[in-house]
């Protein structure tokens, strides 16, 4: 975790002085329509949590939700890295009509890795789950990062949050120093504050979150997601951790999980690649 955190303060000083672009929000105004529209309409829209690869527990669970033709699923972002198949989860993700993503961390690490712009962040990512990224888009090393170029635009036009009217959805989450429309990309897509957060940062929506493995947390709610303490007007917990840590070691119950916006069904499945990450994490 030392490693981790250390990481994470050397990517927040590389935004502030680097990355001076993108520090607006980014939204997706017109996918926020549509997914009030179909939460208005009584059709289901799911959240899904940090599929980092894991191609076949993501198809899995897909077909558990039996989605119709009006259903849509969005995914919390870290659709890539540490699991063996991170193409397979954009091809899915970007071929799909009914499918839908905001930018996490990863999806970031990646951008700034293989654009020349930022190339020298390649070797960091390469070591917290990039590597088996890139063997999945080529055999051939020459090939590789030619190959994860050509998904520079899918990654660019992701949001970092969707703001619905009962909810905000955001990869990581955000910080009580200041005001929510006024955060920073960079605290929506690594941040992890919103855990320690004694307050409603809106006293409307229910923030939910992946990034963090539910695992990793002292407080599991009774269906095994992460619920603040805090309560809404409404009396709904402020945040909610969803990221169950589908690549983590099998004696920590590794799955990923969806939450049905319109009537807080969850359903979970459990990793179903014999193979987990084991290296430094970050999340």
């Amino acid at each position: 975790m030392l490693l981790e955190r250390i990481f994470e303060s050397i990517i927040f000083l590389y935004y502030r002085i680097v990355v001076e672009i993108e520090s607006g929000p980014m939204r997706d105004f017109e996918l926020e329509k549509n997914l009030q529209s179909k939460i208005n309409n009584g059709n289901s829209v799911w959240v899904i949590g940090d599929i980092h690869g894991y191609y076949e527990t993501f198809d899995a669970l897909i077909k558990k939700l039996c989605l119709s033709e009006q259903d849509i699923i969005l995914c919390l972002g870290d659709l890539i890295d540490k699991g063996p198949n991170s193409l397979k989860v954009l091809e899915t993700v970007k071929g799909s009509s009914q499918i839908f993503c905001v930018r996490g961390n990863h999806e970031e690490m990646m951008r700034l890795s293989i654009s020349p712009e930022h190339g020298r962040m390649l070797k960091s990512w390469l070591k917290y789950g990039g590597l088996i990224t890139l063997e999945s888009f080529s055999n051939d090393e020459n090939e590789q990062i030619k190959e994860a170029r050509k998904w520079l635009p899918f990654i660019e036009n992701l949001p970092t949050e969707i703001v619905l009217e009962k909810y905000r959805i955001v990869h990581a989450g955000y910080d009580d120093s200041e005001p929510l429309d006024d955060q920073n990309n960079q605290q929506k897509m690594w941040g992890r504050t919103i855990f320690q957060i004694e307050k409603s940062l809106d006293n409307n929506r229910q923030i939910i979150v992946g990034h963090t493995p539910v695992q990793t947390l002292n407080r599991l709610g009774k269906q095994d997601i992460w619920e603040s303490e805090i309560k809404l007007l409404d009396n709904r917990p402020s945040v909610l951790g969803i990221d169950t840590g589908v690549f983590l070691a099998e004696n920590s119950n590794p799955r990923l999980t969806a939450l049905n916006l319109t009537n807080g069904k969850i359903i979970s499945q459990e990793r179903l690649e014999n193979y987990f990450f084991d290296s430094p994490e970050v999340n």
